[in-house]
């Protein structure tokens, strides 16, 4: 398995919709990360969300994200704008640790501006159009709720552009509904990328959510580096401190 193309996956989101909004609300939750490899727990999060419910299903508006070891020093941070397109937020992740920076931006015009620091120091840097599906970073929860009936009721699969921001380009991945028995929550899904020639380098992701329509559990390589060359592979499981009450 090629280690570059797995450090691919870490978050999505769908396309916006028409949207009926109601007030601003914030939202609190944690995880814990389980290292797939040792077993233990390799680091914590700490979430924070702004945002509104839109049409039934809450779409945040901006979201900061605290990543500490298990000594509880911070070891990296990160904060979302999604704006107007919550399927392709803009965001920043930088490890204080190995020194990777990642910096999204997606402004309205859709021409989606991407840097990015590596461990090693390299720079790189890319501008490109983000198609109609096109999904970026932490927006798989968004996805998910608003995909719930042909995912959950129907079963059925959901095709999405990824952005995989080190390589500067979208690519087509799946939605689908899964089984896990480690993962917690009433309802699974797998992310994977469709088509066989790019597949043999890509472990899906697995997520699973409650009835609430609120993230578990996440299963797979995360966006957390364990070196300065490789990321942590992780069983993370999710406590939410309140609820949107979107519906």
């Amino acid at each position: 398995m090629n280690n570059a193309g797995n450090r691919f996956l870490a978050g999505l989101l769908l396309a916006g919709i028409t949207i009926t909004a109601s007030a601003e609300k914030e939202i609190r939750f944690s995880g814990s990360a389980e290292s797939l490899d040792s077993g233990k727990i390799v680091y914590t999060e700490q979430h924070r969300q702004t945002g509104e419910c839109r049409n039934g299903f809450w779409a945040p508006r901006e979201h900061q994200v605290t990543y500490r070891d298990p000594e509880g020093d911070i070891i990296a941070q990160k904060t979302l704008d999604y704006g107007d397109t919550p399927s392709r937020p803009s965001f920043t992740l930088e490890d204080q640790r190995f020194g990777e920076r990642m910096q999204v931006r997606n402004p309205e015009n859709g021409r989606v501006r991407i840097r990015y620091r590596a461990s090693s120091g390299d720079e790189s840097s890319y501008r490109i159009k983000a198609p109609d599906n096109g999904v970026i970073d932490a927006g798989f929860e968004v996805m998910v709720r608003q995909n719930w009936e042909t995912l959950v009721e129907d079963g059925e699969d959901v095709r999405i552009q990824f952005l995989v921001p080190t390589r500067g380009k979208f690519y087509a991945f799946d939605a689908e509904p899964a089984q896990m028995k480690a993962l917690d929550g009433e309802h699974v899904f797998r992310i994977s990328v469709a088509g066989w020639v790019s597949s043999w380098f890509v472990d899906p992701l697995h997520l699973a959510f409650n009835d609430k329509r609120q993230l578990t559990d996440f299963h797979g390589l995360t966006n957390i580096l364990r070196n300065p060359e490789d990321n942590h592979r992780a069983h993370i499981r999710y406590e939410h401190e309140n609820t949107p009450g979107c519906h």
